[in-house]
């Protein structure tokens, strides 16, 4: 039977992991390991070709899609070698389609930015938002991501004429750099946010290297001060039973709305992870492969989600889109909201609202 929600010709909105290659090595990026440059075991590497995408998405499905998200939690859509080819397969199938990229901007060449602008400039739905955190520090979180290089392709891309937003990750070390990015990012046109990061796992981000060691660590603004985690919390999620998740929160009197896509709605988008599987929203695609070995934060909605699916094909790789949905893979996802009983959901879209939190800031504003 047809999902309640998701319903595969109902679908207007797909956010896809393009890719999971990755020229930064943020800290806390679930791309990596213990914040560590080394590998999350739990990756498959590798990017969208355009034969693929056309394997996974018809035209018929592409011209029914009006919101296209190509933003990853394990790689950056960016350094997708064919990113462009299938940029340009979207905008012949369905030229009106809005199409938003998140990137860190520190990668590829001019022509690369140059060709991106000229392709988006001529729908106004279409955006480039450059996660860039701070002008010379930009690099102490996002590692590896040179910010001459970064300026470069922001100009370069901004040149053209395309919309372009920033976003502006606040951490203690950038504090001061930020009077200067609301002027840079006016220049360039740009549409500035800052946001609070996540990461702080009851204490300061370290930045380790690849034998683990911590080489610095990472405070956030001083106005939002990191929460410890307390030891009965820790001992909790070392002895916690499965079953027990599904009852954690049901005496909350919220009620989950389901912001799977914030213009449309729950069951009007679907999040699809490079390796094929497809999930209800970015929330649980970012959790699916995160790996928490020693790790307390979000163990415990990961336990959850990895039960409700440890029987469901939600693969592309095995099944077409319109074949999983149509096997209801979500029902006990959103069966549980009626008494909070998905963790992720709850606390994401209920009673915490997680990106609510996160834009808990003040935004300037380019032209």
């Amino acid at each position: 039977m047809p999902s309640k929600y998701w319903n595969y010709s109902r679908l207007r909105s797909v956010h896809l992991e393009v890719s999971t290659l990755c020229n930064s090595i943020c800290p806390w990026c679930p791309r990596y390991d213990n914040f560590s440059p080394n590998l999350n075991p739990n990756i498959v590497e590798g990017a969208y070709t355009l034969e693929r995408f056309k394997e996974h998405f018809s035209i018929d499905f592409i011209q029914q899609i009006r919101y296209w998200t190509l933003a990853g939690d394990y790689g950056d859509p960016c350094t997708a070698p064919e990113l462009l080819q299938i940029l340009n397969h979207i905008d012949m199938c369905n030229p009106s389609s809005a199409i938003k990229i998140h990137t860190n901007g520190g990668m590829k060449q001019p022509q690369f930015w140059r060709d991106l602008g000229m392709l988006f400039k001529k729908n106004k739905d279409r955006l480039v938002i450059f996660s860039v955190d701070g002008l010379q520090t930009n690099d102490i979180y996002r590692r590896n991501v040179k910010w001459d290089k970064v300026l470069s392709n922001m100009t370069t891309y901004s040149n053209t004429g395309a919309r372009g937003e920033w976003d502006y990750l606040q951490f203690k070390h950038n504090e001061h750099e930020q009077e200067d990015a609301k002027k840079l990012a006016e220049t360039l046109g740009f549409k500035i946010v800052f946001k609070r990061p996540n990461g702080f796992e009851g204490g300061p981000m370290p930045a380790r290297d690849k034998d683990y060691n911590v080489k610095y660590e990472i405070y956030p603004q001083e106005d939002n001060p990191i929460k410890p985690i307390d030891d009965r919390v820790k001992n909790w999620i070392d002895t916690l039973d499965i079953t027990e998740t599904y009852s954690v929160y049901n005496k909350r009197d919220t009620k989950v709305k389901c912001m799977a896509n914030h213009s449309f709605g729950a069951g009007y988008e679907v999040r699809i992870n490079y390796d094929g599987t497809v999930w209800p929203c970015s929330f649980f695609g970012h959790l699916s492969r995160k790996h928490l070995e020693n790790r307390y934060v979000s163990k415990p909605h990961q336990m959850q989600m990895n039960d409700i699916f440890k029987n469901i094909d939600n693969n592309l790789n095995n099944k077409s889109l319109e074949e999983i949905l149509n096997s209801d893979p979500f029902k006990e996802v959103y069966e549980g909201w009626e008494d909070n009983k998905i963790m992720l959901c709850s606390d994401s879209c209920g009673h915490r609202r997680t990106m609510d939190d996160i834009y808990k800031r003040d935004s300037g504003s380019g032209l």
